[in-house]
């Protein structure tokens, strides 16, 4: 098995130490297992131009198509798991993380990561970890990922010898809490790459899922790979038992869906 590692820190320092540490969880499991650390910052990524033409026709037809953001997405694709981490940078993810997401934001539209286990890595010299958490999940939930959990670490607080940021300084607490989390979330993850079993969506799931399919109505190219993935008239991404309340739910937001879908298609 092999994780992939997605990290938008322009240095090996508080994201990659946590994610090491995530690493050498994994490894208790299985010793054999591949784990490649991909900076985005050394990654010849060309930013997006805003031409809509790979949510239209075809991101193989996009004018940056000479770089490489495809073959980070086909090293994603071959991925048992994938971890997404980004240090905060003004109460978001880094500019190169932002980049990243904005090139392959047509996986919000055609979802071919669609069941990948995701964990989210945050670390943060004070505050912003929330905001920058709360974005990646909508990332991820949107692209059909599963996603396993989440990684927050106040760095002052949980890096010990490491140099106060005001009321933020090393905790023993804090750190024993940090331990706690990274052994929890790697067993989860460890656990996830070796299953067949499908996440069962959530309430926020169901929503995303049928906002998403609203695109069917504005994109061809769209509707095509929803149809030929069986997805337009499905209660979500893959078959699951949904409980009766998120199956009545998805049938209601189905039908305002598809309401307000044909309502733009013909103009009115």
């Amino acid at each position: 098995m092999n994780v992939l590692v997605i990290s938008g820190s322009p240095r090996r320092k508080d994201s990659y130490l946590i994610c090491m540490e995530i690493w050498n969880e994994l490894k208790k499991y299985d010793s054999e297992i591949e784990f490649e650390y991909l900076q985005l910052s050394q990654s010849n990524i060309s930013e997006c131009r805003g031409c809509a033409i790979c949510f239209q026709k075809s991101e193989l037809l996009c004018p940056c198509k000479d770089d490489e953001i495809q073959s980070i997405k086909e090293k994603m694709k071959n991925a048992d798991a994938i971890i997404l981490s980004s240090p905060v940078y003004a109460y978001q993810v880094t500019g190169q993380m932002k980049l990243f997401i904005d090139r392959l934001s047509y996986l919000f539209h055609r979802q071919e990561l669609c069941g990948k286990p995701v964990l989210i890595v945050v670390t943060t010299d004070g505050g912003g970890s929330k905001q920058v958490y709360k974005y990646l999940k909508m990332t991820v939930s949107g692209w059909a990922m599963d996603l396993v959990g989440d990684v927050q670490i106040i760095s002052p607080m949980y890096f010990e010898n490491r140099e106060p940021k005001g009321v933020f300084k090393f905790n023993k607490r804090v750190y024993a809490k940090g331990q706690k989390r990274i052994k929890s979330i790697a067993k989860k993850l460890y656990e996830k790459m070796g299953q067949s079993n499908k996440k069962v969506p959530t309430f926020y799931d169901i929503f995303l899922f049928n906002c998403l399919r609203s695109k069917i109505y504005t994109s061809d190219a769209d509707r095509t790979y929803w149809k030929d993935k069986g997805w337009i008239d499905a209660s979500y991404f893959f078959d699951v038992d949904i409980n009766p309340a998120k199956r009545f739910f998805g049938k209601v937001m189905k039908r305002l869906i598809d309401m307000l879908g044909k309502k733009i298609s013909s103009g009115t």
